[in-house]
């Protein structure tokens, strides 16, 4: 069982929020509050990237 470390981006705002990832779901909730705007969305329909766990590096889609 993996766990990883995501960025999700508030589809408002756009403000980033990092969640947690565990066997396909959000851990420990999966409903995400906007720190910005207050908002609530589901996070892994937002997700902007992946972060690796050991060096704080980001992984992205984008080139």
């Amino acid at each position: 069982m993996f766990v990883y470390r995501a960025k999700t981006n508030c589809p408002i705002c756009n403000t980033p929020s990092e969640i947690w990832i565990q066997s396909g779901k959000v851990v420990p909730l999966d409903i995400i509050e906007c720190p910005n705007c207050e908002q609530l969305f589901e996070g892994k329909d937002f997700l902007s990237s992946f972060i690796e766990l050991r060096t704080e590096y980001s992984i992205s889609s984008k080139r």
